[in-house]
């Protein structure tokens, strides 16, 4: 935690929303020692709607996943982590401005350019990116484009670097390790298709179950439950977590029986009933 505040939390962040009465305990007491400044900025939320619902942090987690991100002008990049490097390719989707092909694709360019940015400090990317712009005949045209993507690659707290548009039209860019990104922290090398796609890991999976309890408790109508999960995530829980269900009974005032079943997906759960048997997990998972 003090590594998150340390490296993130700074006069150009507005507020930090903490759910937690003892993290939001702890981070004033180091912000105390470190910059008294930025104290009044911490805020406890004690709402019972959840935090991550208020704020519409799930879906923004999602969206952090997916390989397409849509862009305001109607085109869209794929992002493509692969071991040596991470590729992001630019197309123009249904955004076409028959008038002025040239016109079209440069501004197609310049949104990619500012989310590509974006990106790669949401995702925590680090090492080698290479970016696939849409081919342009004017060099002032594809110097546009990579002033652009230097100019918001500027805001990155980690150094990065893009270099000249090569001779087959990319732009290479470097940005540094900061720590690993998103998508090894939270994803995991899925056994059922033998590494080619990523499943959530079971610490992310558990993270999942605690939210969607929580806004079963905040609905007010489930006081009694029944969490089925896989046994990979059963036993992460035994062995790393061995309080996670008592905690949640404690602070929340409700019954949980937790239930291995094989199958299930090992990056999901279902969320019973135990009075009715009804499933709940589309009401509650929004993950």
């Amino acid at each position: 935690m003090a590594g998150i505040i340390r490296d993130l939390f700074s006069q150009k962040v507005d507020s930090l929303i903490v759910d937690s009465t003892q993290v939001y305990g702890d981070v004033k007491a180091y912000l105390e020692q470190v910059d008294p400044s930025l104290i009044d900025r911490v805020k406890l939320y004690t709402d019972p709607r959840p935090l991550f619902d208020a704020y519409d942090i799930e879906s923004e987690i999602r969206d952090a996943f997916q390989r397409r991100v849509n862009l305001p002008s109607g085109g869209y990049i794929i992002v493509e982590p692969t071991e040596a490097l991470v590729s992001v390719d630019v197309n123009t989707g249904r955004y076409t401005g028959k008038k002025d092909p040239e016109k079209t694709i440069l501004k197609t360019n310049l949104d990619a350019a500012r989310e590509i940015a974006r990106q790669v400090r949401l995702r925590d990317v680090g090492g080698i990116i290479v970016c696939d712009f849409i081919d342009m005949e004017s060099k002032q045209n594809r110097e546009k484009v990579l002033q652009e993507l230097r100019q918001h690659l500027s805001r990155d707290r980690a150094r990065t670097k893009a270099f000249q548009v090569s001779e087959l039209g990319l732009i290479e860019m470097t940005r540094q390790r900061v720590r690993a990104s998103l998508y090894h922290t939270q994803t995991g090398a899925c056994p059922t298709c033998g590494g080619t796609g990523r499943i959530f890991t079971p610490e992310t999976v558990v993270r999942r179950i605690e939210r969607a309890i929580r806004r079963a408790w905040a609905d007010g109508k489930e006081k009694n439950l029944i969490v089925r999960v896989h046994p990979e995530v059963a036993l992460y829980l035994l062995e790393e977590e061995p309080g996670f269900v008592r905690g949640l009974e404690k602070s929340l005032a409700v019954r949980l029986a937790l239930r291995d079943d094989p199958l299930i997906a090992q990056d999901d759960f279902r969320l019973v009933s135990a009075a009715g048997h009804n499933d709940l997990t589309p009401r509650f998972n929004l993950g």
